[in-house]
Protein backbone atom coordinates (compact mmCIF):
# COMPACT_ATOMS: atom_id res chain seq x y z
CA UNK A 1 0.00 0.00 0.00
CA UNK A 2 1.24 3.31 -0.83
CA UNK A 3 1.64 6.28 1.06
CA UNK A 4 -1.71 8.01 -0.59
CA UNK A 5 -4.15 4.78 -0.03
CA UNK A 6 -2.88 4.82 3.59
CA UNK A 7 -3.41 8.66 4.30
CA UNK A 8 -7.12 7.88 2.73
CA UNK A 9 -7.39 4.73 4.76
CA UNK A 10 -6.20 6.59 8.30
CA UNK A 11 -8.67 9.82 7.30
CA UNK A 12 -11.86 7.69 6.66
CA UNK A 13 -12.16 6.65 9.99
CA UNK A 14 -9.84 8.92 12.45
CA UNK A 15 -9.93 7.89 16.10
CA UNK A 16 -7.46 7.48 18.83
CA UNK A 17 -6.48 3.71 17.89
CA UNK A 18 -5.63 5.50 14.79
CA UNK A 19 -2.85 6.95 16.36
CA UNK A 20 -1.01 3.61 16.27
CA UNK A 21 -0.67 4.14 12.72
CA UNK A 22 0.82 7.39 12.80
CA UNK A 23 4.57 6.08 12.29
CA UNK A 24 3.83 4.06 9.22
CA UNK A 25 1.88 7.34 7.48
CA UNK A 26 4.24 9.96 8.56
CA UNK A 27 8.13 10.12 8.33
CA UNK A 28 9.70 11.03 11.38
CA UNK A 29 10.66 14.48 10.42
CA UNK A 30 6.82 15.19 8.82
CA UNK A 31 6.00 18.82 8.68
CA UNK A 32 2.58 19.29 9.25
CA UNK A 33 0.56 22.87 8.62
CA UNK A 34 -2.88 23.47 8.90
CA UNK A 35 -5.05 27.23 9.80
CA UNK A 36 -4.40 26.37 13.83
CA UNK A 37 -0.77 25.66 13.68
CA UNK A 38 2.47 24.36 12.63
CA UNK A 39 3.56 20.90 13.50
CA UNK A 40 6.93 19.57 13.50
CA UNK A 41 7.75 16.11 13.99
CA UNK A 42 5.95 12.61 14.63
CA UNK A 43 6.03 13.18 18.64
CA UNK A 44 4.63 16.70 17.68
CA UNK A 45 1.95 15.35 14.95
CA UNK A 46 1.13 12.46 17.20
CA UNK A 47 0.35 15.03 20.43
CA UNK A 48 -1.83 17.42 18.18
CA UNK A 49 -3.31 14.53 17.07
CA UNK A 50 -4.46 12.92 21.00
CA UNK A 51 -5.06 16.24 22.01
CA UNK A 52 -7.91 16.94 18.90
CA UNK A 53 -9.40 13.18 19.17
CA UNK A 54 -10.01 13.60 22.95
CA UNK A 55 -12.38 16.94 22.05
CA UNK A 56 -14.49 15.06 19.49
CA UNK A 57 -16.79 12.97 20.00
CA UNK A 58 -16.43 11.73 16.51
CA UNK A 59 -14.27 12.78 13.29
CA UNK A 60 -13.94 10.85 9.67
CA UNK A 61 -13.42 11.89 6.37
CA UNK A 62 -15.07 11.81 3.15
CA UNK A 63 -12.41 11.63 0.12
CA UNK A 64 -13.49 13.80 -2.65
CA UNK A 65 -10.59 13.74 -5.31
CA UNK A 66 -7.31 12.52 -5.29
CA UNK A 67 -4.32 13.91 -7.29
CA UNK A 68 -1.04 12.28 -7.68
CA UNK A 69 2.12 13.85 -9.14
CA UNK A 70 5.52 11.54 -8.83
CA UNK A 71 6.68 12.48 -4.89
CA UNK A 72 3.36 14.66 -4.43
CA UNK A 73 -0.33 14.98 -4.16
CA UNK A 74 -3.87 16.66 -3.79
CA UNK A 75 -6.40 15.19 -2.08
CA UNK A 76 -9.67 16.97 -1.59
CA UNK A 77 -12.18 16.08 1.04
CA UNK A 78 -14.62 16.82 3.47
CA UNK A 79 -14.30 16.57 7.30
CA UNK A 80 -17.33 15.50 9.46
CA UNK A 81 -17.38 15.50 13.53
CA UNK A 82 -19.11 16.66 16.66
CA UNK A 83 -18.12 18.29 19.49
CA UNK A 84 -19.67 19.02 22.50
CA UNK A 85 -18.73 22.75 22.99
CA UNK A 86 -19.89 23.43 19.29
CA UNK A 87 -23.33 23.57 17.71
CA UNK A 88 -24.81 21.82 20.28
CA UNK A 89 -22.79 18.62 19.96
CA UNK A 90 -24.42 18.28 16.48
CA UNK A 91 -22.32 17.21 13.18
CA UNK A 92 -20.71 19.73 11.95
CA UNK A 93 -19.01 19.02 8.07
CA UNK A 94 -16.42 21.25 6.90
CA UNK A 95 -14.58 21.04 3.10
CA UNK A 96 -11.04 20.81 2.77
CA UNK A 97 -7.49 20.16 0.93
CA UNK A 98 -4.08 18.69 1.75
CA UNK A 99 -1.46 19.00 -0.21
CA UNK A 100 1.33 16.36 0.71
CA UNK A 101 4.66 15.30 -0.08
CA UNK A 102 5.99 11.95 -0.20
CA UNK A 103 9.76 11.03 0.75
CA UNK A 104 10.22 7.05 0.80
CA UNK A 105 6.57 6.08 0.60
CA UNK A 106 6.03 8.80 4.19
CA UNK A 107 4.35 11.55 4.12
CA UNK A 108 6.88 14.55 4.64
CA UNK A 109 5.09 17.30 4.48
CA UNK A 110 1.43 18.07 4.93
CA UNK A 111 -0.48 21.34 4.79
CA UNK A 112 -4.36 21.46 5.38
CA UNK A 113 -6.44 24.06 4.12
CA UNK A 114 -9.75 24.82 5.19
CA UNK A 115 -12.23 27.68 6.45
CA UNK A 116 -11.48 27.36 10.15
CA UNK A 117 -14.57 29.86 10.71
CA UNK A 118 -17.23 27.36 9.43
CA UNK A 119 -15.13 24.50 11.02
CA UNK A 120 -15.36 26.46 14.97
CA UNK A 121 -15.76 30.24 14.82
CA UNK A 122 -19.49 30.09 13.50
CA UNK A 123 -20.71 27.59 15.95
CA UNK A 124 -20.11 29.61 19.16
CA UNK A 125 -22.75 31.49 20.56
CA UNK A 126 -22.72 34.92 19.62
CA UNK A 127 -19.49 35.12 17.51
CA UNK A 128 -21.17 32.47 15.47
CA UNK A 129 -23.53 35.07 14.50
CA UNK A 130 -21.85 38.05 14.13
CA UNK A 131 -18.92 36.51 11.69
CA UNK A 132 -22.62 34.70 9.91
CA UNK A 133 -23.57 38.82 9.77
CA UNK A 134 -20.60 39.64 8.24
CA UNK A 135 -19.74 37.08 5.54
CA UNK A 136 -23.28 37.76 4.77
CA UNK A 137 -22.63 41.38 4.30
CA UNK A 138 -19.50 40.62 2.21
CA UNK A 139 -21.21 39.08 0.03
CA UNK A 140 -24.19 40.89 -0.94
Amino acid sequence: MDAVERFVKFYKKLDSQSLTELADLYSEDIIFVDPVKEHKGLVDVRHYFAQLLENVSECSFDIQQIDKFDSRAVITWVMHFSHPKLKAGENISVQGISQLAITENKISYQRDYYDLGSMCYEHIPVLGSVIRYLKGRLAS
